[in-house]
């Protein structure tokens, strides 16, 4: 396997039909990382679920999403960026608020230890949050109080 991660980068519609295109992408980029059948369906699921969940907070004018998909041999990261109202003190809850109550989503995934990590920025008018899931038996790095992906 190459040590070069595949990047997979694509523009989202909300049309609930490309949701199953954006499993098969996210599985492909699971299976290449050696993710198991199951951890590839439940990182594809995670992820969509995400989709989901965003859609509501665009902004009339850029109803897309832009999706970023990064395979390495330790793990698989996928950046979901939106235009939309950044609150300077936006987080996960934010970030999926216009979920409906209730809803199974991303904030589940994360209570069933779906995602490992989840970073968050939102920067001129953009929020991104990117979901990462390491490997099996791959040790996520330490992180130190004031790198940028602990903030």
């Amino acid at each position: 396997m190459t040590t070069e991660p595949a990047r997979i980068e694509f523009t989202l519609d909300n049309d609930p039909h490309l949701f199953h295109g954006v499993k098969a992408i996210l599985c492909h980029a699971a299976q290449r990382s050696g993710f198991s059948q199951q951890d590839q369906d439940a990182l594809a699921a995670a992820a969509v679920d995400a989709c989901r969940e965003t859609f509501p907070l665009l902004n009339g004018s850029d109803s897309s999403l832009r999706l970023v998909v990064l395979d390495f041999p330790d793990r698989v990261e996928i950046t979901i960026e939106h235009s939309g109202e950044v609150l300077p003190t936006a987080g996960l809850d934010s970030f999926c608020a216009g979920a409906e109550e209730g809803a199974r989503g991303i904030s589940s995934a994360l209570l069933n230890t779906t995602i490992d990590r989840v970073r968050y920025d939102a920067k001129e008018g953009r929020a991104r949050m990117t979901l990462i899931k390491y490997h099996p038996g791959a040790a996520p790095p330490q992180e130190s109080p004031t790198s940028p992906a602990s903030q």
